[in-house]
């Protein structure tokens, strides 16, 4: 009697289909991934520059509203501004050389030592003469 010998066999090798679609999808989910991950590089680069342009353009207003302080607060600008509203602004009076008070630094640097920010000699420093009120 002649059997089937191919009767205890599969027609189709399962395993191996098995292996390979595993294969296959754990490729396919790591390629997936890596196009993800250079996406967001590319992403945040682009979020990086501009958030770097936004800090030039912070940077640079800045120092056109410094400009701009700077030349309204001005002597010149004051005096002017004074002359249009003469009730707005305080009389401005010019200081005579009698009010200041120049403190050579080697005799400030003797008297404190610690107080002169860098100790240069010869440099001429504001000194504040605010009394109190009684």
């Amino acid at each position: 009697m002649i059997r089937n010998r191919r009767r205890n066999e599969n027609l189709l090798p399962v395993a191996k289909i098995v292996l390979f679609s595993f294969l296959i999808l754990i490729l396919g989910t790591g390629g997936l991934y890596y196009v993800n991950a250079k996406n967001e590089v590319h992403r945040f680069g682009e979020q990086k520059k501009q958030l770097e342009r936004e800090i030039i353009a912070t940077a640079n207003r800045d120092e056109m509203i410094l400009a701009r302080i700077a030349m309204l607060s001005s002597y010149e600008s004051l005096r002017k501004r004074q002359q249009q509203e003469k009730e707005a602004f305080a009389k401005l009076v010019p200081v005579n050389d009698a009010a200041l008070v120049r403190i050579p630094s080697g005799a400030l640097r003797e008297s404190a030592p610690g107080i002169v920010p860098d100790g240069r000699a010869g440099d001429v420093q504001a000194v504040s003469n605010i009394q109190a009120v009684r």
